[in-house]
C-alpha cells in the first residue's frame, strides 16, 4: 500500500514540478505587468464622465483697452443719375432757356413824335441847313442823336436818310441818354452881297441934266449871280376857310426839269399893310414832293392866326416875295389882295 502510494507520489512529482514552474512564471508576468500600476504617474486614472454631466464654470477673460478711433471726415456721397438722350436734351433746353431768361432786358429805344403839321426836317441842326423833307403831325421816329445844345434831334429816317428836327416841334420819350453828335458838318456859307460901287466924282462940273422920272425900284438889281430866279407863274387864287386864319399854299417848281420838278428849301417874306408877318424860316418847301390842295398842287404850306395879322382880319392887301435857302431874296415883290370871307391863298412860283 505504502508502495503504491510511493509510486503514485513518485509518478506525480514531475507533474507537480511542471505546475510549480507554470505558477512561478505566471506570478512573474503578473508582477511585471503591474509595474505600470506601481511605477506609473502615481495618480489614479480618472474615470470618464459624459459631457452632459460636466458643469460649465465661467472663466474671466480681460478686455483689452482700445484707443479712441481718429474721427474720419464725413464724406457726402455724390449722387450720379444716368439720363437718357431725351432727358439730356430736355435739361440742355432748360439750361438754354434759363440762360436766355437771365439775359438783361434791352432798354426801350428813344422815340420822337412830331406835334405840329408839316414839320420841316433838315440836313443839319439849324435853319441854315438845306431842307431834307417834311414830317406830318403825329409821325414817329427813332432818335439817333442830339446836337450839343439839345435843341435839334437827329432821327431816322425820311426818304431813307437820317434828318434833323427842331426839338420844340416834337415830343420825346426815353431821350435821357441819347448820344451827342460831335461831327456835325458846317452849314453852307452864305454868299456875301457885293457892295454897290459908287460912281467916281467928275473931274469937271457937268451941266445938270433935266430931271427924269425915277425908275421903278428893282429889288433884284443888286443881287449877285443870276439874280432873282423865281417868277410868279400862276395865282394868286383864293378860297374861303371861315376867315379864322391865313393859310398859304405855294408850289415852288422848275419848269425846265421834268416838266415842273418841285424845288426844296425855299420860303417867303410876307407883309400886310407894310407890316412884316411872322413867317418862320424853319418851314421850307419840300424837294421832289407835291401835295394836292383845294386850289392846286403845293410843296410849301404856312398858317398865320388872326392875332398875328394887323387888324385881326385876314382880308386886306399883302406883298410877298421868295427867299432862298440862305434867306436871300430870290424874286420880285408881288402884291395881292385877299377878299372878305377868304383865307386860303395859292400861288405857283417857277424857277425855269
Amino acid at each position: 500500500m505504502i508502495g503504491i502510494i510511493q509510486r503514485i507520489v513518485q509518478g506525480a512529482i514531475p507533474s507537480i514540478r511542471v505546475l510549480w514552474t507554470a505558477a512561478v512564471f505566471t506570478a512573474a508576468l503578473v508582477m511585471f505587468s503591474g509595474c505600470g500600476f506601481f511605477f506609473g504617474t502615481g495618480e489614479p486614472e480618472p474615470t470618464p464622465t459624459s459631457a452632459a454631466a460636466r458643469s460649465l464654470v465661467p472663466t474671466f477673460t480681460p478686455t483689452p483697452v482700445r484707443e479712441a478711433p481718429t474721427p474720419t471726415p464725413e464724406v457726402v456721397p455724390t449722387l450720379v443719375i444716368a439720363l437718357d438722350v431725351g432727358s439730356a436734351s430736355l435739361n440742355s433746353s432748360a439750361e438754354e432757356a434759363s440762360s436766355q431768361s437771365a439775359e438783361p432786358t434791352a432798354a426801350p429805344s428813344p422815340r420822337l413824335t412830331t406835334k405840329e403839321a408839316a414839320v420841316n426836317v433838315r440836313l443839319g441842326p439849324g435853319t441854315n441847313y438845306g431842307l431834307a423833307g417834311v414830317a406830318e403831325q403825329g409821325q414817329e421816329f427813332t432818335i439817333v442823336g442830339v446836337n450839343p445844345d439839345r435843341t435839334w434831334w437827329l432821327v431816322c429816317c425820311v426818304n431813307g436818310k437820317e434828318v434833323w428836327i427842331f426839338g420844340e416841334l416834337t415830343e420825346r420819350k426815353n431821350d435821357a441818354f441819347v448820344p451827342v453828335v460831335e461831327d456835325i458838318p458846317a452849314p453852307p456859307q452864305q454868299v456875301a452881297q457885293a457892295p454897290t460901287q459908287q460912281p467916281a466924282a467928275p473931274s469937271e462940273p457937268s451941266p445938270t441934266p433935266a430931271p427924269q422920272p425915277p425908275p421903278a425900284d428893282d429889288p433884284c438889281a443888286n443881287i449877285g449871280g443870276d439874280g432873282c430866279k423865281f417868277r410868279l407863274r400862276n395865282g394868286p387864287s383864293f378860297a374861303p376857310n371861315g376867315g379864322t386864319e391865313l393859310k398859304l399854299q405855294i408850289h415852288f417848281i422848275h419848269s425846265g426839269v421834268e416838266g415842273g420838278q418841285p424845288q426844296g428849301s425855299y420860303f417867303v417874306w410876307l407883309e400886310k399893310d407894310g407890316v412884316k408877318l411872322p413867317v418862320a424860316d424853319g418851314v421850307r418847301s419840300i424837294a421832289l414832293q407835291s401835295q394836292q390842295g383845294t386850289l392846286g398842287k403845293f410843296n410849301y404850306e404856312y398858317k398865320i392866326g388872326l392875332s398875328d395879322i394887323p387888324g385881326n382880319n385876314v382880308a386886306g392887301t399883302y406883298a410877298i416875295w421868295v427867299l432862298d435857302g440862305n434867306g436871300e431874296r430870290d424874286s420880285q415883290t408881288y402884291p395881292f389882295t385877299v377878299p372878305e370871307g377868304q383865307g386860303e391863298v395859292w400861288m405857283e412860283f417857277d424857277q425855269g
